[in-house]
Protein backbone atom coordinates (compact mmCIF):
# COMPACT_ATOMS: atom_id res chain seq x y z
CA UNK A 1 0.00 0.00 0.00
CA UNK A 2 2.13 2.62 -0.97
CA UNK A 3 2.01 6.36 -2.16
CA UNK A 4 -0.38 5.87 -5.14
CA UNK A 5 -3.12 3.58 -3.56
CA UNK A 6 -6.30 5.38 -2.45
CA UNK A 7 -7.95 4.73 1.02
CA UNK A 8 -9.15 0.83 0.27
CA UNK A 9 -12.90 -0.24 1.30
CA UNK A 10 -13.94 -3.01 3.06
CA UNK A 11 -14.65 -5.47 0.22
CA UNK A 12 -16.92 -8.73 0.87
CA UNK A 13 -15.80 -11.76 -1.65
CA UNK A 14 -16.03 -15.23 -1.60
CA UNK A 15 -12.62 -17.59 -1.28
CA UNK A 16 -9.34 -15.74 -0.60
CA UNK A 17 -5.38 -15.46 -1.93
CA UNK A 18 -2.36 -16.34 0.00
CA UNK A 19 1.53 -16.06 -0.26
CA UNK A 20 4.18 -17.60 1.14
CA UNK A 21 6.92 -14.45 1.73
CA UNK A 22 10.50 -15.50 1.90
CA UNK A 23 11.08 -13.67 5.38
CA UNK A 24 9.76 -13.61 8.20
CA UNK A 25 6.19 -12.33 8.14
CA UNK A 26 6.13 -9.24 7.22
CA UNK A 27 5.97 -8.87 3.66
CA UNK A 28 7.30 -5.28 2.72
CA UNK A 29 10.25 -5.56 4.93
CA UNK A 30 11.60 -8.85 4.37
CA UNK A 31 12.56 -8.62 0.55
CA UNK A 32 16.31 -10.10 -0.62
CA UNK A 33 18.63 -7.48 -1.73
CA UNK A 34 21.87 -8.59 -3.55
CA UNK A 35 20.72 -12.28 -3.92
CA UNK A 36 21.22 -13.63 -7.70
CA UNK A 37 18.12 -14.40 -8.69
CA UNK A 38 15.46 -12.44 -10.56
CA UNK A 39 13.56 -11.91 -7.57
CA UNK A 40 16.33 -9.81 -5.56
CA UNK A 41 15.63 -6.91 -8.53
CA UNK A 42 12.63 -5.62 -7.25
CA UNK A 43 13.74 -5.77 -4.20
CA UNK A 44 16.66 -3.51 -4.89
CA UNK A 45 14.02 -0.95 -6.00
CA UNK A 46 11.87 -0.97 -3.54
CA UNK A 47 14.99 -0.82 -0.66
CA UNK A 48 16.59 2.39 -2.95
CA UNK A 49 12.98 4.17 -3.22
CA UNK A 50 13.10 3.77 0.76
CA UNK A 51 16.52 5.43 0.85
CA UNK A 52 15.98 8.28 -1.78
CA UNK A 53 12.99 8.98 0.13
CA UNK A 54 15.03 9.26 3.65
CA UNK A 55 17.68 11.52 2.16
CA UNK A 56 15.03 14.01 0.69
CA UNK A 57 13.10 14.09 3.48
CA UNK A 58 16.24 14.30 5.27
CA UNK A 59 17.43 17.37 3.20
CA UNK A 60 13.80 19.43 3.28
CA UNK A 61 12.79 18.30 6.68
CA UNK A 62 10.10 17.18 6.10
CA UNK A 63 9.92 14.49 8.28
CA UNK A 64 6.41 14.97 9.65
CA UNK A 65 2.86 14.08 9.92
CA UNK A 66 1.16 16.24 6.78
CA UNK A 67 -2.13 16.74 6.26
CA UNK A 68 -3.82 14.71 3.43
CA UNK A 69 -0.94 11.97 4.70
CA UNK A 70 -2.17 7.94 4.74
CA UNK A 71 -1.85 6.90 8.30
CA UNK A 72 -1.92 3.41 10.12
CA UNK A 73 -2.04 2.19 13.73
CA UNK A 74 -0.57 -0.15 15.56
CA UNK A 75 0.61 -0.98 19.40
CA UNK A 76 3.75 0.56 20.85
CA UNK A 77 4.94 -2.96 21.34
CA UNK A 78 3.99 -4.05 17.90
CA UNK A 79 6.92 -5.66 15.45
CA UNK A 80 9.39 -2.88 14.35
CA UNK A 81 8.97 -4.16 10.84
CA UNK A 82 5.54 -1.97 10.47
CA UNK A 83 7.79 0.90 11.29
CA UNK A 84 10.04 -0.40 8.14
CA UNK A 85 7.16 -1.32 5.85
CA UNK A 86 6.06 2.11 6.46
CA UNK A 87 9.57 3.57 5.49
CA UNK A 88 10.13 1.76 2.04
CA UNK A 89 6.11 2.06 1.01
CA UNK A 90 6.88 5.70 1.02
CA UNK A 91 4.48 6.49 4.18
CA UNK A 92 7.37 7.75 6.23
CA UNK A 93 7.75 5.80 9.89
CA UNK A 94 5.76 9.20 10.87
CA UNK A 95 3.12 7.64 9.05
CA UNK A 96 2.72 4.66 11.88
CA UNK A 97 0.40 6.25 14.66
CA UNK A 98 1.22 4.53 17.92
CA UNK A 99 -1.59 2.99 20.53
CA UNK A 100 -0.94 2.36 24.27
CA UNK A 101 -1.30 -0.92 25.53
CA UNK A 102 -2.41 -1.94 28.90
CA UNK A 103 -0.67 -3.67 32.03
CA UNK A 104 -0.69 -6.95 29.98
CA UNK A 105 0.61 -5.81 26.39
CA UNK A 106 -2.45 -5.74 24.70
CA UNK A 107 -3.72 -2.27 22.57
CA UNK A 108 -5.49 -0.39 24.53
CA UNK A 109 -8.46 -0.02 22.31
CA UNK A 110 -9.70 3.08 23.90
CA UNK A 111 -6.60 4.94 23.24
CA UNK A 112 -7.37 3.81 19.43
CA UNK A 113 -10.24 5.23 18.76
CA UNK A 114 -8.92 8.41 20.39
CA UNK A 115 -5.98 8.11 17.74
CA UNK A 116 -7.70 7.95 14.71
CA UNK A 117 -10.37 10.89 15.85
CA UNK A 118 -7.48 12.85 16.40
CA UNK A 119 -5.34 11.89 12.91
CA UNK A 120 -8.94 12.64 11.10
CA UNK A 121 -9.11 15.64 13.06
CA UNK A 122 -5.77 17.03 11.53
CA UNK A 123 -6.94 15.58 7.83
CA UNK A 124 -4.78 12.70 7.88
CA UNK A 125 -6.23 9.81 5.78
CA UNK A 126 -6.19 6.86 8.22
CA UNK A 127 -6.12 3.02 6.23
CA UNK A 128 -5.16 0.58 8.35
CA UNK A 129 -4.83 -0.79 11.91
CA UNK A 130 -1.80 -3.45 12.67
CA UNK A 131 -3.27 -6.15 15.42
CA UNK A 132 -0.86 -8.28 17.00
CA UNK A 133 -1.70 -11.49 18.21
CA UNK A 134 1.66 -12.87 20.31
CA UNK A 135 3.99 -10.00 20.40
CA UNK A 136 7.74 -10.28 20.24
CA UNK A 137 8.43 -9.50 24.08
CA UNK A 138 4.92 -10.10 26.34
CA UNK A 139 3.70 -12.56 23.90
CA UNK A 140 0.27 -10.29 24.39
CA UNK A 141 -2.65 -11.28 22.06
CA UNK A 142 -4.52 -7.91 21.65
CA UNK A 143 -8.11 -7.66 21.59
CA UNK A 144 -9.01 -8.28 17.76
CA UNK A 145 -12.36 -8.62 18.16
CA UNK A 146 -12.80 -4.93 19.28
CA UNK A 147 -10.28 -3.94 16.61
CA UNK A 148 -12.23 -5.48 14.42
CA UNK A 149 -15.30 -2.95 15.71
CA UNK A 150 -13.24 0.01 15.23
CA UNK A 151 -12.39 -1.04 11.50
CA UNK A 152 -15.84 -1.63 10.55
CA UNK A 153 -16.82 1.88 11.84
CA UNK A 154 -14.42 4.02 10.57
CA UNK A 155 -13.85 0.98 7.00
CA UNK A 156 -10.17 0.80 7.64
CA UNK A 157 -8.19 -2.28 6.59
CA UNK A 158 -7.70 -4.93 9.72
CA UNK A 159 -4.40 -6.49 9.80
CA UNK A 160 -3.54 -9.18 11.96
CA UNK A 161 0.22 -10.04 12.58
CA UNK A 162 -0.12 -13.64 14.08
CA UNK A 163 3.71 -14.34 12.89
CA UNK A 164 4.18 -15.90 16.84
CA UNK A 165 0.89 -16.50 18.04
CA UNK A 166 -0.73 -18.06 14.62
CA UNK A 167 0.46 -21.27 15.40
CA UNK A 168 -2.07 -21.73 18.52
CA UNK A 169 -4.94 -22.56 16.14
CA UNK A 170 -3.96 -25.95 15.96
CA UNK A 171 -4.04 -26.80 19.61
CA UNK A 172 -8.28 -26.69 20.72
CA UNK A 173 -7.31 -25.92 24.00
CA UNK A 174 -5.43 -22.63 23.19
CA UNK A 175 -6.54 -21.20 19.64
CA UNK A 176 -9.28 -19.11 21.57
CA UNK A 177 -6.40 -16.64 22.14
CA UNK A 178 -6.68 -15.71 18.52
CA UNK A 179 -10.74 -15.50 18.56
CA UNK A 180 -11.88 -12.35 16.15
CA UNK A 181 -8.54 -13.15 13.51
CA UNK A 182 -11.16 -14.78 11.20
CA UNK A 183 -12.58 -10.88 10.39
CA UNK A 184 -9.14 -9.84 9.68
CA UNK A 185 -8.54 -8.56 6.24
CA UNK A 186 -5.26 -10.02 6.08
CA UNK A 187 -2.90 -11.96 8.62
CA UNK A 188 0.96 -12.81 8.82
CA UNK A 189 1.62 -16.31 10.13
CA UNK A 190 5.33 -17.69 10.48
CA UNK A 191 5.43 -21.43 10.83
CA UNK A 192 8.55 -21.71 11.36
CA UNK A 193 8.62 -19.96 14.71
CA UNK A 194 5.80 -21.65 17.08
CA UNK A 195 5.65 -24.71 14.88
CA UNK A 196 9.31 -24.98 14.13
CA UNK A 197 9.43 -25.56 10.56
CA UNK A 198 12.89 -24.98 9.38
CA UNK A 199 13.85 -21.09 8.45
CA UNK A 200 12.27 -19.54 6.53
CA UNK A 201 8.57 -20.51 6.24
CA UNK A 202 6.09 -17.34 6.07
CA UNK A 203 2.59 -16.50 5.01
CA UNK A 204 0.50 -13.51 3.91
CA UNK A 205 -3.24 -14.54 3.57
CA UNK A 206 -5.92 -12.36 2.34
CA UNK A 207 -9.95 -12.13 2.80
CA UNK A 208 -9.84 -10.37 -1.21
CA UNK A 209 -9.36 -12.51 -3.87
CA UNK A 210 -7.23 -11.12 -6.45
CA UNK A 211 -5.84 -8.24 -4.28
CA UNK A 212 -2.35 -9.46 -4.83
CA UNK A 213 -2.39 -9.88 -8.78
CA UNK A 214 -4.10 -6.22 -8.81
CA UNK A 215 -1.52 -4.82 -6.65
CA UNK A 216 1.81 -6.41 -7.83
CA UNK A 217 1.36 -7.90 -11.10
CA UNK A 218 2.86 -6.40 -14.17
CA UNK A 219 2.00 -9.31 -16.68
CA UNK A 220 5.62 -9.01 -17.97
CA UNK A 221 5.32 -10.85 -22.05
CA UNK A 222 8.50 -12.00 -21.77
CA UNK A 223 7.83 -14.26 -18.43
CA UNK A 224 4.05 -14.65 -17.72
CA UNK A 225 2.66 -15.55 -21.35
CA UNK A 226 -0.84 -15.80 -21.25
CA UNK A 227 -1.27 -18.53 -24.34
CA UNK A 228 0.30 -20.97 -22.29
CA UNK A 229 -1.26 -24.50 -22.35
CA UNK A 230 -2.04 -25.21 -18.83
CA UNK A 231 -3.95 -23.04 -16.24
CA UNK A 232 -3.10 -20.25 -15.35
CA UNK A 233 -4.04 -19.58 -12.06
CA UNK A 234 -0.51 -22.13 -11.18
CA UNK A 235 1.20 -19.51 -12.64
CA UNK A 236 1.56 -17.48 -9.36
CA UNK A 237 5.12 -15.46 -9.62
CA UNK A 238 3.62 -12.55 -10.92
CA UNK A 239 1.44 -11.62 -7.78
CA UNK A 240 3.76 -11.29 -5.09
CA UNK A 241 6.41 -8.44 -4.97
CA UNK A 242 9.39 -10.55 -6.05
CA UNK A 243 9.66 -12.87 -9.09
CA UNK A 244 12.13 -15.90 -8.73
CA UNK A 245 11.46 -17.64 -5.05
CA UNK A 246 12.00 -20.85 -3.23
CA UNK A 247 9.12 -22.57 -3.11
CA UNK A 248 9.43 -22.30 1.23
CA UNK A 249 6.09 -23.59 1.74
CA UNK A 250 6.79 -27.03 0.38
CA UNK A 251 8.43 -27.99 3.78
CA UNK A 252 5.54 -27.04 6.23
CA UNK A 253 3.01 -29.53 3.65
CA UNK A 254 5.78 -32.41 4.38
CA UNK A 255 5.56 -31.79 8.05
CA UNK A 256 2.47 -31.18 7.81
CA UNK A 257 1.79 -34.45 6.09
CA UNK A 258 4.00 -36.68 8.62
CA UNK A 259 2.58 -35.03 11.63
CA UNK A 260 -1.33 -34.18 10.56
CA UNK A 261 -3.30 -31.92 12.40
CA UNK A 262 -3.29 -33.89 15.49
CA UNK A 263 0.51 -34.18 15.51
CA UNK A 264 0.73 -30.45 15.38
CA UNK A 265 -1.54 -30.17 18.15
CA UNK A 266 0.38 -32.02 20.54
CA UNK A 267 3.18 -30.17 19.84
CA UNK A 268 1.52 -26.82 20.76
CA UNK A 269 0.08 -28.53 23.82
CA UNK A 270 3.18 -29.45 25.33
CA UNK A 271 5.33 -26.48 24.48
CA UNK A 272 2.27 -24.52 26.63
CA UNK A 273 2.01 -27.92 29.48
CA UNK A 274 6.01 -26.70 29.53
CA UNK A 275 5.30 -22.98 30.13
CA UNK A 276 2.90 -23.61 32.85
CA UNK A 277 5.15 -25.65 34.31
CA UNK A 278 8.09 -22.92 34.20
CA UNK A 279 5.95 -20.50 35.20
CA UNK A 280 4.67 -22.62 38.70
CA UNK A 281 8.39 -22.90 39.75
CA UNK A 282 9.58 -19.32 38.70
CA UNK A 283 6.76 -18.26 41.25
CA UNK A 284 7.95 -20.74 44.25
CA UNK A 285 11.73 -18.96 44.07
CA UNK A 286 12.16 -15.85 45.74
CA UNK A 287 15.49 -15.08 43.53
CA UNK A 288 12.73 -14.82 40.66
CA UNK A 289 10.23 -12.15 39.64
CA UNK A 290 7.25 -12.27 36.97
CA UNK A 291 6.95 -9.02 34.69
CA UNK A 292 3.46 -10.57 34.09
CA UNK A 293 2.43 -12.63 36.43
CA UNK A 294 -0.09 -14.42 34.21
CA UNK A 295 1.40 -14.65 30.55
CA UNK A 296 -0.88 -15.10 27.74
CA UNK A 297 1.79 -17.61 25.56
CA UNK A 298 5.23 -18.93 25.40
CA UNK A 299 7.08 -15.62 26.35
CA UNK A 300 8.45 -15.68 30.01
CA UNK A 301 9.85 -12.28 31.05
CA UNK A 302 11.09 -12.14 34.29
CA UNK A 303 13.84 -10.77 36.44
CA UNK A 304 16.61 -12.40 38.51
CA UNK A 305 17.10 -10.96 41.85
CA UNK A 306 20.51 -12.30 43.34
CA UNK A 307 20.91 -12.77 46.94
CA UNK A 308 22.40 -9.08 47.47
CA UNK A 309 19.48 -7.09 45.46
CA UNK A 310 16.40 -9.02 47.51
CA UNK A 311 14.61 -7.02 50.11
CA UNK A 312 16.69 -4.02 48.30
CA UNK A 313 13.00 -2.89 45.74
CA UNK A 314 12.96 0.43 47.65
CA UNK A 315 16.06 1.91 47.53
CA UNK A 316 16.71 4.51 44.90
CA UNK A 317 19.11 2.76 42.76
CA UNK A 318 17.38 -0.47 42.82
CA UNK A 319 16.47 -0.40 39.25
CA UNK A 320 19.75 0.78 37.97
CA UNK A 321 21.72 -2.41 39.91
CA UNK A 322 19.15 -4.68 38.59
CA UNK A 323 19.37 -2.94 34.71
CA UNK A 324 22.83 -4.89 34.89
CA UNK A 325 22.02 -7.71 36.13
CA UNK A 326 20.68 -9.98 32.92
CA UNK A 327 23.22 -8.36 30.44
CA UNK A 328 26.11 -10.47 33.10
CA UNK A 329 24.45 -13.17 33.29
CA UNK A 330 23.81 -13.63 29.53
CA UNK A 331 27.63 -13.15 29.01
CA UNK A 332 28.14 -15.67 31.65
CA UNK A 333 25.52 -18.51 30.13
CA UNK A 334 27.08 -17.54 26.36
CA UNK A 335 30.87 -17.89 27.60
CA UNK A 336 29.77 -21.29 29.83
CA UNK A 337 27.96 -22.48 26.95
CA UNK A 338 24.87 -23.87 28.75
CA UNK A 339 22.09 -21.33 27.17
CA UNK A 340 21.20 -18.99 25.32
CA UNK A 341 18.02 -17.20 26.79
CA UNK A 342 17.91 -13.28 25.77
CA UNK A 343 17.21 -10.15 27.50
CA UNK A 344 15.76 -6.62 27.07
CA UNK A 345 13.99 -3.69 28.64
CA UNK A 346 10.77 -2.57 27.84
CA UNK A 347 9.11 1.01 28.60
CA UNK A 348 10.35 1.50 32.30
CA UNK A 349 11.11 -1.55 32.99
CA UNK A 350 14.81 -2.44 33.22
CA UNK A 351 16.28 -5.73 31.76
CA UNK A 352 14.59 -8.71 32.18
CA UNK A 353 14.90 -12.26 30.67
CA UNK A 354 12.50 -13.51 28.14
CA UNK A 355 12.36 -17.53 28.08
CA UNK A 356 10.64 -18.33 24.70
CA UNK A 357 9.74 -21.79 23.68
CA UNK A 358 9.15 -23.33 20.71
CA UNK A 359 10.39 -27.26 21.26
CA UNK A 360 7.99 -29.94 22.03
CA UNK A 361 11.13 -32.26 22.83
CA UNK A 362 11.98 -30.60 25.91
CA UNK A 363 10.85 -31.57 29.25
CA UNK A 364 10.06 -30.48 32.61
CA UNK A 365 13.03 -31.18 33.61
CA UNK A 366 14.65 -29.03 31.10
CA UNK A 367 12.85 -26.13 32.55
CA UNK A 368 14.40 -26.76 35.61
CA UNK A 369 18.06 -26.96 34.46
CA UNK A 370 17.07 -23.37 32.53
CA UNK A 371 16.39 -21.66 36.35
CA UNK A 372 18.64 -23.52 37.88
CA UNK A 373 21.32 -22.29 35.90
CA UNK A 374 20.39 -18.19 35.58
CA UNK A 375 19.80 -18.86 39.46
CA UNK A 376 23.72 -20.23 39.54
CA UNK A 377 25.46 -17.87 37.27
CA UNK A 378 23.56 -14.64 39.31
CA UNK A 379 24.35 -16.01 42.76
CA UNK A 380 27.04 -13.63 43.13
CA UNK A 381 26.13 -10.51 41.39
Amino acid sequence: MGDRCPQPKRLHLRGGAGVHPNGDGHPPQHVEVGVRRRGARRGRHLQSRGVVRQWVCHQSGQIQVRSGMQVLFTSEDAHYSIYKMAALQGLGEEGVITVRTDSEGRMDVSHLKAQIETAVAAGCAPFMVSATAGTTVLGAFDPLPEIADVCAKYGLWLHVDAAWGGGLLFSRTYRGRLKGIERADSVTWNPHKLLAVPQQCSTLLLRHQGLLSECHSRSASYLFQRDKFYDLKYDTGDKYLQCGRRADVLKFWFMWKAKGTIGLEKHVDKIMDNIGYFVEEIQKRSCFKMVIEKPAFANICFWLIPPRLQGQQGSPDFSSQLHRVAPKVKERMMKKGSLMVTYQPLREWPNFFRFVLQNSGTSFKDMDFVLNEIESLGKDL
